[in-house]
């Protein structure tokens, strides 16, 4: 059975990974999805799931209107203390609450898997993006086959439950054309690979169940399960927890 994640729980420890991995190429993608439109004398950019304010912090100087959405109210607190006057909304992503061709660019980081109905919100994005507007994607595609991580070898209902949340590259640029978007095409933005023992996974927070939603979807009997195996194994004298993950970037033009 899948968990539910309440985000509102874990919004105040959320912000740890991006201290315990590297995302210097979401940072990259996201400067280039929005360079043209900054050349613009106004411009106006909308996070879809923005949680804690981490992404739009990267604009808040550059972009003339700059919006963060989320369902969730906890996240949404946190990130009104780093973004004091930023716009920040509790909304969710199938019904954006906002005017017709009122975005130069709309863009979501590692949450599409969270939203209920993602045709509903490519068609809201089309909705909501000017004429020559672009949308943007980040997240995993668990569909590709390119990629081990420890998670999944020890928790293995985590990789189920990520072929199922997760939507394909190839079946988000579907539902973009679908939504009416052109030149859709998918790259890879991040590799994430990692090598590091037990001891140094747990000292780092990596084992922590809230440091990814991989962990909060499955049962604490498999948390707690998986977790022993991990432990039991370092006592062998193993093992070394491996990773090799990659985020993909999917985008489309409003044209």
């Amino acid at each position: 059975m899948t968990e539910l994640i309440d985000y509102d729980k874990v919004a105040a420890q959320y912000d740890a990974r991006y201290q315990r991995n590297d995302y210097s190429g979401v940072a990259h993608a996201l400067a280039a999805f929005v360079e043209n439109a900054r050349r613009a004398s106004s411009w106006n950019v909308l996070e879809v799931g923005c949680g804690t304010g981490h992404w739009i912090r990267f604009f808040r100087d550059s972009a003339t209107h700059i919006v963060g959405l989320d369902p969730s109210r906890g996240m949404l607190e946190i990130a009104r203390t780093r973004l004091p006057d930023g716009r920040l909304i509790r909304a969710a992503a199938e019904a954006l609450p906002c005017r017709t061709a009122s975005f130069d660019r709309i863009f979501c980081v590692n949450a599409l898997h969270h939203v209920t109905d993602p045709a509903a919100f490519f068609r809201e994005a089309r909705r909501a993006l000017t004429d020559g507007g672009r949308v943007l994607t980040i997240g995993l595609d668990p569909h590709a086959g390119r990629d081990r991580w420890w998670v999944y070898d020890y928790f293995p209902t985590a990789l189920i439950e990520d072929r199922r949340r997760y939507l394909s590259a190839a079946r988000i640029r579907e539902l973009m054309e679908a939504a009416g978007f052109t030149c859709c095409d998918t790259c890879e933005v991040q590799h994430i690979p990692a090598r590091m023992t037990v001891g140094e996974a747990a000292r780092r927070g990596f084992l922590d169940r809230a440091s990814t939603s991989q962990l909060m979807v499955i049962s604490q009997a498999e948390y707690d399960a998986g977790l022993k195996q991990i432990h039991r194994s370092a006592d062998d004298g193993g093992p070394i927890l491996r990773a090799d993950l990659r985020l993909y970037g999917t985008s489309g033009w409003a044209v």
